[in-house]
């Protein structure tokens, strides 16, 4: 699948643009503050129905306008028949409304499987760098594009988090046997849903890490990558708490056997060490046990990148993780997702650009955008279209 057409109104900065593409690399080139991470970003919300800069959907729609509308041909292998249309109409403050090939659909479920895209910016350094609620995240909107039924799993595990925490926090004094028999149907679920949600991370860092060595092995020759998904059992601060204020973690010895397996399985650890943590729980008013707290750990040479990383170790890391979830969107979905590279180029030294634009010229079609274009004139990237992003319109050049 790749986007033939994209049809912009009222989005953002743009009044109203059309644009056409084939099925290779385009460049997107501008001055900063002219619209080149908009435009990426509009193609991300026709893939996953969200934006990745913010939650707040009225913060797409223009200005001076009340309502927006992203409209896209999406191309197949089959042909012209086989086409998408896709059509996105967003107002302030209601609902988006979504259709595919002119039908309504309800969930964006129905739709994110038909195009998707996997998007890196400089802001995707944090996946690395930040607290461990971003590499989470990351692992989840994996799993939120790959299965159709995770994203419903997480909200059914928070509305339960929510509701146990609201519990613990007006508790005062002394615990009642009213307290306790609603506590443990809020921990039952809790297990119940959170064993699920580790079960399929855990999967999944499995997969990601033997893709993620290879990266690594390829971008710095020599060096070894690993990487390791940390329970929250196993987190450990400074004061005690695996707080998620984005402190160092300290890892104790997760409960494996000589296979890597956890002893009695997920579920009954997560049990025994909500159960023993509840006086915590109440100490700290928050539930500090769960999937909710789990972190994702990546070495390199056995040390925590995070910690012990150089800049370029850690943007190469970040990198790396993104090119593992093209690897995995291709492999589970069937199809070549989009690859959208906003301003990444520029970021790295000539070898890792070089090694990067291998995999663009690739098979990916790919959105590159960049505000110097000279860097690129010795990368040998075959970009199919060309467009300037100036005054808030788009360009096609023909050089």
């Amino acid at each position: 699948m790749h986007l033939k057409k994209l049809e912009l109104k009222n989005y953002r900065n743009y009044k109203h643009i059309k644009l056409d593409f084939e099925n290779r690399a385009v460049l997107l080139a501008g001055n900063n503050g002219n619209g080149k991470t908009n435009l990426l970003e509009s193609i991300y919300y026709l893939s996953s129905g969200k934006s990745h800069r913010t939650n707040l959907e009225d913060e797409l729609i223009n200005w001076d306008a009340d309502f927006c509308l992203l409209r896209a041909v999406i191309g197949s292998p089959g042909g012209d028949n086989d086409d998408f249309l896709l059509e996105i109409e967003m107002r302030r403050q209601n609902r988006a409304k979504i259709r595919v090939n002119k039908v309504y659909v309800q969930k964006k479920t129905d739709f994110i499987y038909i195009l998707p895209s996997v998007i890196f910016s400089p802001d995707d350094l944090r996946i690395i760098k930040s607290s461990p609620s971003q590499r989470r995240d990351f692992l989840d909107s994996i799993l939120e594009k790959i299965e159709k039924g995770y994203s419903r799993l997480r909200l059914q595990y928070n509305k339960v988090l929510l509701q146990r925490n609201g519990l613990i926090k007006s508790i005062s004094g002394r615990i009642t046997a009213s307290h306790m028999s609603t506590l443990e149907v809020w921990n039952e679920n809790l297990i119940k849903y959170g064993s699920e949600i580790i079960e399929r991370r855990l999967a999944l860092a499995g997969r990601l890490k033997g893709i993620f060595g290879s990266h690594i092995e390829d971008f710095f020759n020599g060096t070894s990558a690993d990487m390791k998904y940390i329970f929250s059992w196993d987190r450990q601060e400074n004061n005690g708490f695996n707080s998620e204020s984005g402190n160092t973690v300290i890892v104790k010895p997760a409960h494996m056997d000589g296979d890597g397996q956890l002893y009695g399985g997920i579920r009954k650890i997560f049990e025994s060490r909500l159960a023993g943590n509840q006086e915590r729980d109440l100490s700290y008013r928050t539930t500090t046990t769960g999937p909710h707290r789990d972190d994702l750990a990546i070495f390199f040479d056995g040390k925590d990148v995070r910690s012990f990383g150089s800049q370029g170790q850690q943007r190469i890391a970040a990198v790396s993780l993104k090119l593992c979830e093209l690897q995995i969107l291709k492999e589970d979905l069937g199809k070549n997702p989009i690859l959208l590279l906003d301003d990444v180029l520029s970021e790295l030294d000539i070898e890792r650009r070089k090694k990067l634009i291998h995999i663009i010229n690739d098979c990916y079609q790919t959105f590159v955008t960049a505000t110097n274009v000279s860097y690129l004139d010795n990368l040998d990237v075959d970009f199919n279209r060309k467009y300037l992003i100036r005054n808030n319109a788009v360009t096609q050049l023909d050089y």
